[in-house]
């Protein structure tokens, strides 16, 4: 249990500037998908699991590409809900790296709903969120189109 919630230790805006350079030349999308994760839902102490995909438009600053996943994980290694999860990850973004925008899907199945309940096998739960020139659905559709 210990490192199944470790994730309250840990601070993820730190994580994000402890690789943060200086980068003017490039403001076009950064992109990391497919970045998987465990957690444990918060209500039932059953685990959901899937994918986490991210997008951010620098601003002036980058980070290094692992620190997106170590967020993830920081986040994902707490007892959780999906949808406060994904908000994390954008919030803890945006506020170390001030881009231009950031954007946050998550897919994930879960136990509580497979094991107990309605136990329904294989249902995905898509939960997302958005900020900055992610506002504009031509930005947000390029990002969908190239996470598929």
């Amino acid at each position: 249990m210990q490192f199944l919630t470790s994730g309250y230790t840990q601070d993820p805006v730190e994580i994000l500037n402890s690789a943060k350079f200086h980068e003017d030349g490039y403001n076009q999308m950064v992109i990391v998908k497919d970045i998987n994760f465990y957690s444990l839902c918060e209500h039932h102490m059953l685990p959901f699991y899937g994918t986490v995909h991210i997008a951010y438009i620098p601003n002036g600053e980058v980070t290094g590409l692992s620190k997106l996943a170590r967020v993830v994980d920081v986040f994902s290694r707490r007892l959780q809900i999906q949808e406060r999860m994904t908000k994390q990850i954008r919030e803890a973004i945006q506020e170390a790296l001030h881009p231009m925008g950031v954007m946050v899907v998550v897919e994930a199945q879960h136990m509580c709903m497979q094991m107990r309940g309605v136990q329904k096998q294989g249902s995905i739960t898509t939960t997302s969120d958005f900020s900055g020139a992610f506002n504009q659905a031509k930005t947000r559709e390029e990002f969908l189109s190239l996470i598929k």
